[in-house]
């Protein structure tokens, strides 16, 4: 009787030994881990910049509503019905006081035959105050107001200087941060904005002295 015999393999079609088997899980690993890696780095990343992107956003947005109130100080309702002998306007609301640090009061018509506007702007609590009222009294730096800028930025500084005594002419300084800033933000500094600072000379457009 004949027997068959199973033809043996060759020697190149074997199978991996177990040494090649560990050998190539290990780069496998080493290759999925650089890959992750490259993947979270572009994660965070982009969480860095919306974040930036925010805070700059955010700064520049509670800056404009700042200023544009700021310009309208020393405002009169009829500056024609204004104009006294010989000329001049008298305007009653021509005083910007900034004799309190980080605090500006000013006061202007809000609108044709409207009541006086008196106003007062102030950082408190990490936000900035915009406080009104109809007396001057009741608008200190001291009174509660309508916050300007939102939760997720904290206001740090605000400043307001008026170079030689020049009351048409108002520089603003704003500084704040991200409120709840990711860890990984601070780790590299230069990567990311976490605190901002931006700066505005606003010119009061007003008639009389």
């Amino acid at each position: 009787m004949l027997m068959h015999r199973t033809p043996s393999l060759p020697r190149n079609a074997r199978g991996f030994t177990l040494v090649e088997m560990m050998v190539a899980l290990a780069l496998g690993l080493l290759v999925v881990s650089a890959v992750l890696a490259f993947i979270f780095s572009l994660i965070r990343a982009n969480s860095e910049t919306v974040l930036s992107t925010r805070l700059n956003q955010e700064m520049r947005a509670t800056m404009a509503l700042i200023s544009s109130d700021i310009r309208r100080a020393r405002g009169l309702s009829d500056p024609i019905a204004a104009v006294g002998q010989g000329g001049v306007v008298v305007n009653p609301f021509a005083n910007i006081d900034l004799s309190t640090a980080g605090c500006m009061r000013y006061s202007y018509a809000e609108s044709t035959g409207g009541a006086t506007d008196y106003r007062a702007i102030r950082v408190a609590n990490g936000k900035v105050i915009l406080a009104r009222a109809s007396t001057a009294a009741n608008a200190t730096c001291a009174s509660a107001g309508t916050p300007l800028n939102t939760d997720g930025v904290q206001i740090t500084s605000l400043t307001f200087n008026n170079p030689g005594g020049n009351t048409r002419r108002i520089d603003v300084v704003l500084t704040g941060r991200l409120k709840n800033a990711p860890a990984y933000m601070t780790q590299n500094p230069s990567m990311a904005v976490t605190t901002k600072t931006i700066r505005q000379t606003v010119s009061i457009r007003s008639n009389g002295t």
